[in-house]
């Protein structure tokens, strides 16, 4: 239910501010790579700095500003989509979707309550490569015809 919410709220967002999108995905492939390689020595200094702060915390908040986070502030920071209709739609479903698909561990974690969440989640994680693959492809093909608020 959680990952059906936040996938909805994305999605109606996605829909309705129509930003460009390449930038900001390629940002949260980048933000997954710095936290694969650096997010628990990140979440180490963080517990060490701030003992009341649990290393599985830092970690989740780290992951969450670098993958969502940071993301999000630049789709909110590009121009205008030049696409229109369908392919808009489309656009905006397959960001949702790898966001979504990104965030479905942390927010397991974060809400261990919800069972069928869970097993989303586990189902997730066993395509989350071709997810990977088909967000750095669209990311590509998306800034090289992105030229100045349309498409050409």
């Amino acid at each position: 239910m959680v990952l059906a919410v936040v996938l909805a709220a994305l999605l109606l967002c996605f829909l309705l501010v129509r930003h460009h999108v390449g930038v900001p995905f390629l940002a949260m492939i980048a933000g997954l790579a710095v936290y694969e390689h650096f997010g628990s020595t990140f979440a180490w200094f963080l517990n060490q700095w701030i003992p009341a702060l649990s290393v599985e915390i830092a970690e989740v908040g780290i992951y969450v500003l670098l993958v969502a986070i940071a993301p999000l502030v630049l789709y909110l920071r590009a121009g205008k989509s030049g696409l229109f209709g369908a392919m808009r739609a489309v656009e905006s479903i397959i960001f949702a979707v790898m966001l979504t698909a990104l965030l479905a561990g942390p927010l397991v974690s974060l809400f261990s309550f919800d069972s069928l969440a869970a097993t989303i989640a586990g189902q997730i994680e066993s395509v989350r490569g071709i997810i990977l693959v088909v967000g750095i492809i669209f990311a590509y093909v998306d800034t090289f015809l992105y030229r100045s608020g349309r498409i050409s």
